[in-house]
């Protein structure tokens, strides 16, 4: 078959974006260290051919329905010819790299029956899409209404208070807000009743802040993670206890030890309510072991887990989901270092999902260590597991935005920005996926006969440079042809 002419370029982009999107102006001992892809997505902005004018111009356009939707059981049924002939061109794209290893199959979401299979079987770098296989574990570990969490008790002798984690590393630093998935409890909330509790008990200092970090504990930053990848915010680290404020972002890392920022603003809030505390506003706080029936000060529950879940994969963020892993693991007895959840996931697609996982590697939970090889057909069992109804938890969390909206939310924000990509904009949901050389994209669109598909697309030996975009944009066609398919 003759070689496919390469697409022009549709993206100008600054020579500084570009390198914070991908690592190729970094110093060579660090050629290898992997990008998560959101991180990358969320450090660098493609701009389109044509310039737009105004914020309002820059925003994606949902296309208006010409009839309601209705449910996508009742849509046309397509066939895999129909499919196979709307992608055909998107997926042949050079921009996708060599073709032995683009990996793509896109299946009818209620029958599962397989439409397009090129690569399936193959083992390929999944990147962020590895995060959709611990999902459906984490949820059959933890029910997805599951809370966690963090108490205030008092310790060994009556000047001494314990904050003690319970898995939540979303608190606000202030007032919690109810409402919100990050921040639900607020370190201030938890001051205002424990000062109101010592008051009552007649204590009135100067009182000692310690730490209880007992739960589900292990290493806060995985043996296969660079320092480079903690160091810039590429991901953060894996505690129990922390503040939403703390959660990494590219070139904005995480603290050297979060649980200890929650402590000193614990601390602080408790001298705002009047109770002198020992110590300087920096100092570090004893950790320490309080006994199952300490009495308890204070206490505040996070948001569902469901809620959890889903913004930790709409943001793709590799510590919560690893956190996340870690606590469901342990909810079923079951050790919590890196091996022995990654264990523990394939363990439970086979028995709880009926998944054969042949042929699958992981290295972790969040798809970022070297090593995870998944095959897409894997993948694409997930997400019909997912959407089918027949693991009513999994899809729970993928309702809850677990796969962002094209053009709108987390992830696909800034996807599907150029004309092309107009019929998924509003309609398609995905996770993402990208380290150095790989794109990958898995998610649900729904036909323009009503018929909702999944699909599963890895590209993991794509260029460098500009070609990072123009792979990303050539998936996000095929996805485009998928919305408008008559099939």
């Amino acid at each position: 078959m003759p070689c496919r002419r390469a697409r022009p370029f549709r993206y100008a982009v600054a020579p500084l974006a570009l390198s914070a999107l991908l690592l190729a102006g970094a110093p060579g001992a660090l050629a290898t260290s992997a990008v998560t892809e959101d991180a990358a997505t969320a450090t660098a902005t493609a701009t389109a051919t044509a310039t737009p004018t105004s914020q309002a111009d820059a925003r994606p356009k949902i296309r208006g329905l010409t009839s309601p939707l209705g449910q996508v059981a009742d849509g046309v049924t397509p066939s895999a010819a129909s499919v196979t002939e709307a992608v055909s061109d998107e997926l042949a794209s050079d921009w996708l790299g060599p073709a032995d290893r683009r990996a793509v199959e896109i299946r009818d979401a209620l029958t599962g029956e397989v439409l397009v299979e090129r690569n399936a079987d193959l083992r390929v770098t999944p990147a962020s899409t590895t995060k959709l296989l611990s999902a459906a574990a984490i949820v059959t570990g933890l029910p997805p209404e599951t809370t966690f969490t963090t108490r205030v008790v008092a310790g060994a002798s009556p000047q001494e208070v314990v904050v003690v984690a319970g898995g939540d590393m979303l608190l606000a630093r202030g007032e919690g807000d109810p409402e919100a998935v990050a921040g639900r409890v607020g370190v201030a909330d938890l001051a205002s009743q424990a000062a109101r509790a010592l008051q009552e008990q007649g204590v009135t200092g100067p009182v000692s802040v310690q730490l209880d970090l007992d739960h589900v504990a292990g290493p806060d930053v995985l043996d296969s993670w660079t320092d480079f990848w903690v160091s810039e915010g590429y991901t953060g680290r894996v505690v129990q206890l922390g503040l939403a404020e703390d959660v990494a972002l590219p070139q904005a890392p995480s603290p050297a030890d979060p649980p200890q920022e929650v402590a000193r603003a614990f601390r602080a809030a408790l001298e705002e309510r009047g109770v002198e505390v020992t110590g300087s506003a920096k100092a570090e706080a004893e950790v320490v072991s309080v006994p199952a029936d300490a009495a308890e000060l204070a206490s505040g529950t996070s948001a569902p887990l469901r809620d959890v879940l889903a913004l930790a994969l709409a943001t793709s963020d590799n510590a919560m989901v690893e956190q996340l892993a870690r606590q469901a693991a342990a909810a079923q007895g079951r050790p919590v270092d890196r091996s022995s959840v990654s264990t523990w996931i394939l363990g439970v697609l086979e028995s709880g999902y009926a998944i054969d996982t042949t042929g699958v590697e992981l290295a972790d939970a969040s798809g970022l260590s070297e090593g995870t090889r998944i095959p897409v057909s894997v993948v694409a069992d997930v997400l019909v597991a997912g959407a089918d109804g027949s693991h009513p938890a999994l899809q729970s969390v993928l309702a809850a935005g677990g796969l962002p909206i094209a053009g709108l939310t987390g992830t696909l924000e800034e996807r599907f920005h150029l004309p092309v990509h107009d019929a998924a904009v509003g309609n398609a949901r995905a996770k993402t996926g990208s380290l150095p050389n790989v794109t990958s994209l898995a998610g649900t669109v729904v036909t323009e006969d009503g018929r909702l598909l999944v699909y599963a697309m890895t590209a993991d030996r794509i260029g460098e440079d500009g070609a990072v975009l123009e792979a990303r944009s050539s998936l996000d066609e095929v996805v485009a042809q998928l919305a408008r398919c008559g099939c």
